[in-house]
């Protein structure tokens, strides 16, 4: 059963009083969503807000001598950064590495397949490096 129609900018709705259900639902749901992203935004707004007084801070005390130029240690600016949420400054380090495994239960029938094996099959690996210049050495090679 249609409500009595109703006129809104010349354009003229007829709606069942289920539709009527609907749409005020739909509506204030969407009124909700909208109140929701103000409320993100005015988060944001404030947070974005924080990040500039900080780094404005930041570069004051740095230059508060007056001068053009100025030196900042890496722990300042990583203190900085970290404080805004961003990542701090890293730097890449290489190192000489020495591993010692014992292999055990290796399938050959000699010595020397059994040496083959492991230098086929033994690689270093793992986080997120890059591995150069791989050596094994086998030595020891003994019948269990």
């Amino acid at each position: 059963m249609y409500l009595n129609p109703i006129t809104v900018d010349g354009t003229t709705y007829n709606f069942t009083e289920e539709s009527l259900k609907e749409l005020i639902k739909s509506e204030t749901f969407n009124k909700n969503k909208v109140e929701s992203i103000q409320i993100q935004a005015q988060e944001s707004y404030r947070k974005l807000a924080d990040i500039r007084s900080k780094v404005y801070d930041f570069f004051t005390e740095a230059f508060e001598d007056g001068g053009d130029d100025a030196t900042v240690s890496r722990d300042d600016v990583n203190e900085l950064l970290e404080s805004i949420g961003s990542d701090a400054l890293v730097t890449t380090w290489s190192a000489t590495v020495e591993i010692t495994v014992t292999v055990t239960g290796i399938k050959a029938s000699s010595p020397e397949e059994a040496e083959d094996i492991i230098n086929d099959n033994i690689e270093v690996g793992g986080y997120d490096l890059d591995i150069n210049d791989q050596e094994v050495n086998v030595y020891g090679v003994e019948r269990e």
